[in-house]
């Protein structure tokens, strides 16, 4: 069967086995998928909206008070194909800013971190972190709002030397840091990356079979949820 790129599906969910990504190893598997949280996209959405709207808003007072200046419609006829320009910029802002937010992943597999950055809808830059280079792991959230939705950031600092780039913003210099920013689950998805680094280490073999994350499963839940849908999971690795 045909697997689907990760870049054209709007919500990765488990079971990861029909999606792939550029680069993943046949032995890889994927445990999880994140992107920035919604709320964030729709903050940007607002922006765009907000921005034409501002615009087409002028626009249309600024033509009334010429057109009783002047006496004249021909103000009107000029301004309106502006005015559909504006329209057309917001349009193409919207699927802008979703198409960027839709494509950029951050993906936790048993051998690594890695994340796909949208630039633009047609070109990105990628990053990954080997577990076996990162040394601890920290995570962090900003303001009531990101505590209440448990929006946060997670920071893996890895052994490499700090010179170069490889965080999510090109403008951050510091590759001894890896960033999965803004997104939901943090501190279990933290948790999580402990437990994994830690059966590297300690059982490498084990990493074949290891658990997908699951952000809104625990315990008796999550086993119950796996035996009745997904039985081949509720075997793995822990």
């Amino acid at each position: 069967m045909l697997k689907k790129s990760f870049f054209v599906i709007e919500n990765n969910h488990f079971p990861y086995d029909q999606l792939r990504f550029p680069g993943q190893a046949s032995d890889e598997r994927v445990l999880y998928v994140s992107r920035e949280h919604s709320l964030f996209l729709v903050f940007r959405l607002l922006f765009v909206l907000l921005a034409g709207l501002s615009i087409i808003l002028v626009s249309a007072i600024l033509n009334q008070m010429l057109t009783r200046v002047f006496h004249s419609q021909l103000l009107s006829i000029i301004l309106l194909p502006i005015l559909l320009v504006f329209l057309l910029f917001m349009i193409i802002g919207a699927w802008w800013v979703f198409t960027l937010w839709k494509k950029s992943v951050a993906i936790v597999t048993n051998k690594r971190l890695i994340k796909f950055i949208y630039t633009t809808p047609f070109n990105r830059y990628n990053m990954s972190l080997p577990l076996e280079m990162i040394v601890d792991t920290s995570s962090h959230n900003r303001g009531f709002l990101s505590s209440y939705l448990k929006i946060g950031t997670i920071t893996a600092r890895s052994s490499a030397s700090s010179s170069g780039v490889a965080t999510s913003d090109v403008s951050r210099v510091n590759k001894k840091y890896f960033y999965l920013e803004n997104i939901q689950y943090f501190e279990d998805l933290q948790q999580y990356l402990n437990k994994l680094i830690s059966t590297l280490h300690k059982q490498p073999e084990k990493l074949v079979n290891f658990r997908p994350f699951f952000p809104n499963l625990k315990g008796e839940a999550r086993e119950e949820f796996l035996r009745a849908n997904y039985p081949n999971y509720a075997k793995e690795t822990k």
